[in-house]
């Protein structure tokens, strides 16, 4: 593609008589870093500033700032950077968009990847539709706020001064400017340990002097639960910011990070095929290749085998939420150093396995496949016996089960067993899936819960006594009472149920048993005030 700056030249000075001095050092400038495609997004995005009528240094500004801009983030942000100070250009002045470029290549330069630009840029709008006075001021210190704030951070701290000075302009101002208390403290607050703008070139010559290549290391926005770091298009994306752990510092979180995704890209020769594993099974094929690559690279840098242990091991005294969880990690430990063990017989042999294996086959992908599969198999055999163990002891309280739900509550214990029995087995069936990251209770239907259609009241009642109603007519002395069958009463009025009324044996979710002798005999009644 050819591109004339004489196309555009008119047409940017008329708008800015002042560019005759500097258009062509710019155009000049732009080109030894920008691509001819790129070169035509940065013009047209200048013809496209000067329909705003905001001003020549609007004009200006954008033309020196924005190739420093595509320097650090690419190109392709060329775009949304003029489309985001359009759409600010109808609630905030050209000064303040003169601003916006002004401090862009601090924002591009501290955040460091096109997608953290383009959630910056949308911040900005955020901020200019609930605080546009804020906008000004926030700019002015920008440099300071994405020098100890992620970009998380700084939308937490952006939304917490919106909201709690939306009608106090003044003190909007001072707050976004950080010349209040509070201002500063939530910033202290919201502050992260290490921040990878700050490690990003420590950590490309840590790994180029591990393996002698350079690897694209990216960050990205690791603001919900969840979130692990990724390989994408060859390109390493680690948090934008790291908290010190018990096993080491931020930085040392990073080299652990950062070495063992470059282990995959260096000993992974071929990708393997997933798509017809389950979710639980690809985790745990993809346990054992973590455990693949770092012996290759444990086996060549020794050193690397002593930081990952670091940060697998758990201090003393804190356990995890699951047991299954602490024998994952204890088994990820005996794969990085043979010397430990899980603690588990059958878990030991399948590793025993891989570091008999491992020596002749550390290239091949499929040792990773085959031993991932045989640790499934054995969780879920475990799992399917578990079960199965419940399932026997509810068939035995099957019987007294259906006495209580047939009207005869004396056996009210029967109702507590079977209630903890079907926790159990829920707990039972989500064990392996929760543990090995799929979906947990929270995100799935359990079905067989029963819902009553009316206001239930749990109370001691005589198995003889019947369920009356005031609703019914009366007349004189006569109450009817509920019969199996639905009865007319007098020829002007009829009372209908939507369904008959089955006696129901049931106790409240999260009901405790007091102090004092059991309950033998429960009954439930409509509780609608009618007699019992």
């Amino acid at each position: 593609m050819h591109l004339e700056l004489d196309d555009y030249r008119d047409e940017l000075l008329r708008a800015a008589p002042a560019l005759a001095a500097t258009l062509d050092a710019s155009f000049h400038e732009a080109a030894r870093t920008m691509s001819a495609a790129g070169l035509k997004d940065w013009l047209d995005g200048a013809r496209g500033l000067i329909g705003l009528g905001k001003g020549p240094a609007l004009l200006e500004t954008y033309l020196d700032e924005m190739p420093l801009v595509a320097r650090e983030c690419g190109e392709a942000v060329i775009r949304d950077a003029v489309h985001a100070v359009m759409n600010l250009a109808s609630l905030v002045s050209g000064e303040v968009l003169t601003l916006v470029f002004a401090t862009l290549p601090t924002a591009a330069r501290r955040l460091g990847d096109a997608e953290l630009l383009r959630a910056y840029l949308a911040l900005l709008h955020r901020l200019a539709a609930r605080a546009p006075r804020g906008l000004r001021p926030m700019l002015g210190v920008l440099d300071e706020l994405l020098g100890k704030l992620t970009l998380s951070g700084l939308r937490r701290w952006v939304d917490f001064g919106a909201e709690a000075y939306r009608r106090d302009l003044p003190r909007q101002a001072s707050y976004f400017g950080l010349q209040t208390e509070d201002s500063r403290a939530v910033l202290q607050r919201e502050r992260r340990g290490t921040l990878f703008v700050d490690s990003q070139r420590r950590l490309v010559f840590y790994l180029r002097a591990f393996w002698g290549r350079d690897f694209f290391l990216r960050p990205a926005a690791a603001d919900h639960a969840g979130w692990r770091p990724f390989v994408e298009a060859r390109a390493l994306h680690l948090p934008d910011a790291a908290d010190d752990l018990a096993g080491g510092s931020g930085i040392d979180l990073y080299r652990a990070m950062a070495a063992h995704m470059a282990a995959h890209l260096v000993y992974t020769s071929a990708p393997q095929s997933a798509e017809a594993l389950a979710p639980a099974q690809r985790f745990c094929v993809g346990f054992f290749e973590d455990a693949r690559v770092e012996w290759c690279a444990a086996s060549r840098f020794p050193g690397m085998r002593r930081l990952w242990r670091g940060f697998i091991e758990r201090p003393e005294g804190a356990r995890p939420e699951h047991p299954t969880v602490e024998l994952l990690e204890r088994t990820a430990l005996a794969l990085l150093d043979p010397g430990a063990h899980s603690g588990d017989a059958a878990v030991d042999a399948i590793v025993e396995r891989f570091h008999a294996a491992v020596p002749d086959r550390a290239g091949d992908g499929g040792l990773s496949f085959d031993l991932g599969l045989a640790l499934f198999e054995l969780l879920a055999q475990r799992r399917e016996r578990r079960i199965a163990g419940l399932d026997l002891v509810a068939d035995v309280a099957q019987r007294r089960e259906h006495a209580v739900r047939a009207g005869l509550s004396e056996h009210v214990d029967t109702v507590v067993l079977h209630q903890h029995l079907e926790e159990r087995r829920v707990e039972a069936a989500d064990d392996l899936t929760v543990e090995l990251g799929d979906l947990g209770r929270e995100h799935r239907v359990v079905l067989g819960q029963r819902v009553g259609a009316f206001g239930l009241e749990v109370r001691l009642a005589q198995p003889h006594q019947r369920v009356k109603e005031r609703g019914l007519h009366q007349r004189g002395h006569q109450r009817v009472a509920h019969a199996a069958e639905q009865r007319v009463i007098g020829p002007d009025r009829q009372h209908v149920l939507a369904g008959g009324l089955e006696p129901l044996a049931v106790l409240e979710a999260g009901a405790r048993v007091r102090d004092g002798p059991p309950a033998t005999r429960r009954h439930v009644l409509v509780a609608d005030g009618g007699q019992r």
